[in-house]
């Protein structure tokens, strides 16, 4: 297949291969395979399975249902195989080997000890934690459990439907290992110390040992089926990080070059693994992309932020993502989710098409560049010891870094290369090796190179050396930035001239002033060699046209603030045009249509020899892909130009164009047009359900009003943050005092509605010691832990109540107080600690429960002195503040009467189930009261939930009804104010007691509500106001500002204009949003990135035009969901205009 046949019908196995979580429900055969249809019809073909919570609750998220590896798991992996195979679409599997790790390696370690990993301290001694991944027969078992169980399993798939895996954040490889020892001395011939280490060759026997055991047969594997792998490491190895690329995995490059798509995702570098796969062969290099960038997020957007990628090797397309459930809009990981959920999915293929081609093509041929950047593991390798790193390593990572920049979405920062406009590759020390030098070039795999540049290295390897001075004397340009190498043979190169030595990255352009490009443009250039083909491809702008920024760049991970970016995506900063100098190329210059067909162009150009200059128009989309193939071919005369513009207005007929599919309850509503937040008269904002239901404060500061949702919870609640996102229920807590001192009190006060009824306990959960008022009567509480409940039951009608809460540390202090039909309904499992912690439980023959433990570090679960299981220590970012949990099934250690459970910890744990963990425990355990996120998460068995109104979202028991308000609060009448979207033909209103609604029929629509003591504000509703639209008038602009705030969907806008017969060129102007246009009913095409200008065909005399625009969910789930990823910005949508018609002449009446 010639490129432009690649690019008019490009392979399915090149479309975007988007992760697909199955979790947050039960799965279904049925709802996955309606979920396939969908995502295929958009262009997407390739799906990736992951577990978020394969072993036991994870991050919020409920246990998967059915368990990863379960028989009913495969069972519906192989149903889902099938459906795949009938839909034209390939699967991959997740080795869950790292992130949201299922366990394997825990139970491998159970049954064999001798696997677990060993830690090297620097005082000599040595502990176990995790996995062995230096230890062959550990992996090879490993391997086994997994990737041999899917061979076993599904292996019929393989190549047919099943095209790869891909592994996530491997954990960090030991530091140690039974044989390490003995290996060292064998590899490198002579003993390791502790006392006098060479930490390059403990590291280099380390990386060795990891490859030998673990990397090399993983990639044989999957040679062996026919099947790819890819990869996103921890960050920041992942990010090209030279010395943590050490510390987490021994040699980065050494050990990953084995993945046949290595990659990262949008936190980490394309360049280093693009350079893997050239430099190694691999056919792909992926890019996870781009979790955590907001659900309001265009394709417009999307796009730009992928082309820095795409620009920089990467050529596999891996969208994070699509969810099995969005549950009401209650269940997220991380978003968006890119998919039929989206407003714009209608046009989701032109998006998925262009970078299908993109894919294709750029994954064919050779890359062909003429620099390459040294990695300097070697000087890392040198200066990386178990806890500390040398100054000759921190600077070789900081030139290495200041040379070839940071690709990171939220903090790019482009390195020296780029702002010289020179391409590059990343080599290791071992592709240095098996070079040869031709012609002043260094030549392995593909690549030949005519410079080579060395960041700060001081360490280098005497072969790898040798290499270099060949290179140089040969004419090669070798340069060295900041330090000398310490081999003396090429320091005699720097001396005699034949190499190069400059101070600092700023002076690389001098350096490289005289090599000679094979591209000049104001960009960085991607050049591939495809045959006798010759491809270019160019962004519109460098990096993007997108400013990212987040609250602490300089952190890594979730410390950085990716939770809070500022995302500012400006057109402007596109070029509408390129002018540039491409040599070596035969030929006229094809432009291919990514947005399109793939049709190629032929371009105007002049030639001089086998140099050509061109300019490269961007009127397709911001980036261009230029194919010299030898064909000489006419460029098309210049389209005539169209003098006359017509200006069509700025008010339009509207019509709402509803898309969210509530098929399988991912909205809960949402059907047509509702409205979650009012005004008041004074403009202070409120919201639907929540209102002020008590009051608080902390120490001496103001009393102010305690505000929740009895069915909602804490609006926007902050404990979602640490989870990605909420899970599918309303948190336990919802009183929120903010950050407290240890030793300082906090109070709540309210006046509390009994229900006539059974008797009612008061119960109270906070993190803190527990004081408790009853009308001025303090209550004795069994206040031991996290839980408590007064003794008595509370009586029939108002009483108030006060509460006093003292943390013993300091902490984000949140509280619950509700009522329990059953003292026992209150009470909670504890976080404990202590060794050994112990309990005895009673069960009969008959009992079969599962025994749940989360932990805080690494322990060891018994029953009846076996071991069952152990957990903590094989998970990726160790040092993290997250409860590992585990489900255990012991049924086949418990026998009849009691049983003994006993848990070994260096951390605190919490247990539920079979036993559930408290100060009732053995050896007087230390019971902690603070909690890890929402507390109900973490436990197994549900208890009823605090907020009387709560099951609406999962169905499970809740406490009894009553009625909480702010002491001395009245009845009143209060006015709401709300904008009518265009259309509006009615307004309907869910309100547990009168509302009057007061709307002539255009402008502001006020609602006058009789509101009682806990009733007030957004309490006063149950539910959105809801509009009925028909059609209407709306000027162009936000949607926000037209009376479509939280709006999620599309609007389609019409006018009709007279014109004259013949072409024409409709320019919309600004558009955030999707846009597909037709003129008197004939397609005129659908764009979904700048420029948005299309031609069309006119009539004589009226011609209808219309125009539809498809937004985000940003909008309609900032509004009904918890979830804080809805960035400033992401909810304005719609035709900004201005909208200009462009035609050869227009008629006279045209006005």
């Amino acid at each position: 297949m010639n490129v432009f046949d690649l690019l008019r019908e490009p392979p399915r196995e090149f479309s975007p291969a988007a992760i697909w979580w199955w979790s947050g429900e039960p799965l279904r055969r049925d709802r996955l395979r309606w979920q396939m249809e969908r995502l295929v019809s958009g262009g997407v073909r390739n799906l990736v399975i992951l577990n978020l919570a394969p072993s036991g609750p994870t991050f919020g998220a409920d246990a998967d249902d059915p368990p990863f590896l379960s028989e009913a798991w495969w069972e519906l992996l192989d149903g889902v195989c099938a459906d795949a195979h009938d839909l034209g679409a390939y699967l991959w599997f997740y080795d869950q080997l790292g992130f949201s790790g299922a366990d394997l390696q825990a139970r491998l370690v159970v049954e064999r000890p001798e696997f677990a990993g060993q830690w090297l301290a620097p005082d000599g001694s040595v502990s176990l934690r995790g996995f062995d991944y230096l230890s062959a027969e550990a992996c090879a078992e490993l391997l086994d459990r997994v990737h041999g169980e899917f061979e076993r399993r599904v292996g019929h798939w393989f190549g047919r439907v099943i095209a790869g895996s891909f592994q996530d954040e491997l954990p960090t490889l030991p530091t140690w290992s039974a044989r390490f020892a003995e290996e060292h001395l064998a590899r490198r011939g002579k003993a390791f110390t502790i006392a006098d280490p060479d930490w390059q060759a403990y590291q280099r026997t380390r990386a060795e040992l990891a490859e030998q055991a673990f990397f090399r047969p993983l990639a044989r594997w999957h040679e062996r089926h026919g099947l790819l792998n890819g990869c996103d490491q921890q960050d920041p190895a992942r990010a090209g990080h030279p010395v943590e690329g050490v510390q987490l995995y021994a040699d980065y490059a050494g050990t990953h070059r084995w993945f046949s798509a290595p990659g990262s995702d949008h936190h980490g570098d394309a360049r280093l693994h693009a350079s893997l796969a050239h430099l190694y062969g691999r056919p792909r290099t992926w890019i996870e992309a781009f979790h955590s960038s907001g659900w309001g997020g265009t394709l417009e957007e999307t796009f730009d932020w992928l082309l820095p990628w795409l620009r920089a090797g990467a050529t596999l397309y891996n969208p994070h993502a699509v969810y099995y459930t969005t549950k009401r809009g209650w269940w997220e990981w991380a978003p968006p989710s890119t998919d039929w959920r989206q407003p714009y999915w209608r046009h989701h293929r032109v998006f998925a098409d262009a970078v299908t081609r993109l894919c294709a093509a750029l994954s064919q041929g050779r890359h062909a560049c003429d620099v390459a950047v040294l990695l300097p593991t070697a000087t890392a390798q040198a200066g990386t010891g178990l806890t500390a790193v040398n100054a000759q390593a921190t600077r070789a990572q900081e030139v290495y870094r200041e040379i070839v920049g940071d690709m990171a979405w939220f903090a790019t920062k482009p390195g020296e290369l780029d702002r010289l406009g020179l391409d590059a590759d990343v080599i290791d020390d071992d592709s240095i090796r098996r070079a040869t030098v031709t012609g002043g070039r260094l030549t392995v795999s593909t690549e030949a190179y005519r410079a080579v540049i060395l960041p700060a290295v001081t360490s280098l390897d005497e072969d790898v050396a040798a290499r270099l001075g060949e290179f140089a004397a040969a004419g090669g340009l070798l340069v060295a930035v900041g330090a000398f190498p310490d081999s003396p043979s090429l320091r005699a190169r720097f001396a005699s001239g034949d190499a190069r030595h400059v101070a600092t990255a700023a002076e690389l352009g001098e350096a490289l002033a005289g090599l000679p490009r094979r591209v000049e443009a104001p960009v960085p250039a991607l050049v591939r060699e495809v045959g006798e083909s010759t491809l270019v491809f160019l962004t519109a702008a460098f990096p993007m046209a997108s400013r990212i920024s987040v609250g602490r760049p300089d952190e890594r991970g979730v410390d950085l603030g990716w939770l809070d970016a500022a995302i500012d995506f400006d057109p402007a900063r596109y070029a509408r045009d390129m002018r540039i100098t491409v040599r070596n190329v035969r030929g006229t210059p094809m432009l291919a249509r990514l947005f399109d067909d793939g049709e190629p162009r032929p371009l105007p150009h002049t030639r001089d020899g086998d140099t050509v200059e061109v300019v490269v128009p961007f009127d397709d989309g911001p980036a261009a892909l230029l194919v010299f193939d030898g064909t000489r071919a006419e460029p098309p005369p210049p389209r005539p130009g169209f003098p006359a513009e017509l200006d069509l207005g700025d008010e339009w007929d509207v019509e709402l164009v509803p898309t969210l599919d509530d098929t399988w309850h991912d909205f809960g509503g949402g059907a047509g047009v509702e409205r979650w937040t009012m005004r008041t008269p004074d403009g202070e904002a409120v919201h639907v359900t929540f209102g002020p239901r008590g009051e608080q404060r902390v120490g001496d500061g103001p009393w102010t009003p305690s505000v929740w949702s009895a069915s909602r919870g804490l609006r926007k609640d902050t404990v979602h943050r640490d989870t990605l996102g909420p899970k599918g229920h309303v948190p336990t807590e919802f009183l929120a005092f903010g950050r407290v001192p240890a030793g300082t009190g906090a109070r709540f006060r309210t006046l509390l509605t009994v229900l006539p009824g059974p008797p009612a306990w008061l119960a109270v959960g906070a993190g803190a010691a527990k004081t408790l008022w009853l009308d001025g009567v303090e209550l004795p509480v069994d206040d031991t832990g996290y839980a408590a409940v007064a003794p008595t039951p509370v009586t029939p009608g108002e009483h108030l109540v006060e509460l006093l809460l003292v943390p013993d540390e300091e902490l984000d202090l949140r509280a619950y107080v509700c009522l329990v039909a059953d003292p026992a309904d209150a009470a909670r499992p504890e976080w404990i600690g202590g060794t050994p912690l112990e309990t005895t439980v009673r069960v009969t023959a008959e009992s079969h429960e599962v025994l749940q433990v989360a932990s805080t570090g690494s322990c060891r679960v018994l029953v009846n002195g076996v071991e069952a299981g152990r957990q903590g220590g094989f998970d990726p970012y160790a040092e993290a503040d997250i409860p590992r949990v585990r489900r255990y099934d012991v049924s086949h250690l418990l026998r009849a009467g009691d049983n003994t459970i006993r848990i070994e910890a260096d951390g605190w744990v919490l247990v539920d189930g079979l036993a559930v963990s408290g100060p009732g425990w053995s050896s007087r355990p230390r019971v902690r009261r603070r909690q890890h996120g929402d507390p109900a998460a973490l436990y197994l068995r549900p208890r009823p939930h605090p907020l009387p109104e709560a099951g609406w979202l999962d169905g499970q028991p809740t406490a009894l009804p009553a009625t909480f308000a702010v002491p001395g609060a009245g009845r009143r009448t209060e006015v709401f104010l709300v904008e009518p979207p265009p259309g509006t033909t009615g307004i309907e209103v869910d309100a547990p007691g009168p509302v009057q609604v007061r709307w002539p029929g255009h402008g502001t629509a006020e609602l006058h509500a009789d509101t009682a003591p806990g009733a007030q504000a957004g309490a006063a509703f149950t539910g959105p106001v809801r509009f009925v639209c028909g059609p209407g008038r709306m000027r162009l602009g936000d949607w926000e500002e037209h009376g479509l705030a939280g709006y999620s969907g599309g609007v389609r806008y019409r006018t009709t204009i007279r014109a004259a017969t013949g072409p024409g060129l409709l320019d919309l102007g600004r558009v955030r949003g999707t846009a597909e246009v037709t003129v008197n009913g004939r397609p005129c095409g659908v764009r979904v990135c700048s420029p948005y200008v299309f031609d069309v065909q006119l009539d004589e005399g009226d011609n209808s035009v219309e125009i539809l625009i498809l937004g985000t969910l940003g909008p309609y789930l900032d509004e009904v969901s918890p979830t804080h990823f809805v960035f400033s910005g992401q909810r304005a949508h719609g035709l900004f205009g201005p909208v200009h018609l462009r035609t050869r002449r227009l008629p006279a009446n045209s006005a």
